[in-house]
């Protein structure tokens, strides 16, 4: 006869734990309290957490067929950077040029999910974006606000939501939030003309925001309260 450790069976508890569905997911909506929303609006199938990259900077011919020499250039390189302090100064003043600062992690939250809405309700949450009943919405919170004023027109070409078997749906509108000079809400509102269903799998957002880009996988079999899928 083999001896089996005892021991061998105690890490499945806290596996088996963290598989339990969280209390709101048993509940009618009605029947959620602060809890239960404060979960929804944070943690649940609607909700997702990145962190944007940096778009790659622009050559100089990019930017000028762009019609914008600013667009995607670094800091200024200085005397060293032309090399008048020799090679190994230039290649660290160019190396500095185009150094970009990490990126706060950002919320992006399918917005205009019923349960969304519902726990927004309960939580009394004041940051929430206006809607309409006839488009999806999906909303960047805490993104570091753009320096256009007229952006929103902008975005709306550089967004998508992504399905496996058809084409990309794009954004009708788009609305800037500007919660301080520091960050803002950006929600991006797609047609509900064009349907979503279960049997589309994973939805893949992504969307650029000045040098910013944001992507996010959302899976629509557990979007669903009790057996619809709410988005």
């Amino acid at each position: 006869m083999h001896w089996i450790p005892r021991l061998g069976w105690i890490p499945l508890v806290p596996i088996l734990l963290l598989a339990a569905d969280p209390p709101w997911k048993g509940k009618p909506i009605p029947q959620w309290d602060e809890q239960d929303s404060k979960q929804v609006l944070s943690d649940s199938p609607w909700v997702r957490y990145t962190t944007p990259e940096w778009v790659r900077d622009l050559s100089p011919d990019e930017r000028r067929n762009g019609g914008d020499m600013e667009a995607g250039i670094g800091k200024g390189i200085g005397l060293a950077g032309i090399g008048v302090f020799g090679a190994r100064r230039q290649a660290e003043a160019i190396a500095r040029a185009h150094e970009k600062p990490q990126q706060a992690v950002v919320m992006v939250r399918w917005e205009s999910a019923l349960p969304i809405r519902a726990a927004e309700r309960i939580t009394g949450e004041t940051s929430i974006p206006a809607l309409d009943a006839d488009h999806y919405a999906i909303a960047v919170y805490n993104i570091p606000t753009p320096k256009k004023w007229n952006l929103a027109n902008e975005l709306k070409g550089v967004a998508f939501i992504r399905r496996v078997r058809w084409k990309d749906l794009k954004p009708s509108r788009v609305v800037i939030l500007r919660q301080d000079e520091e960050k803002a809400t950006i929600v991006y509102l797609f047609p509900r003309s064009v349907e979503i269903s279960k049997r589309d799998g994973w939805l893949v957002f992504a969307a650029q925001i000045g040098r910013l880009f944001v992507s996010q996988n959302f899976y629509a079999e557990d979007m669903q309260i009790r057996g619809e899928l709410e988005l």
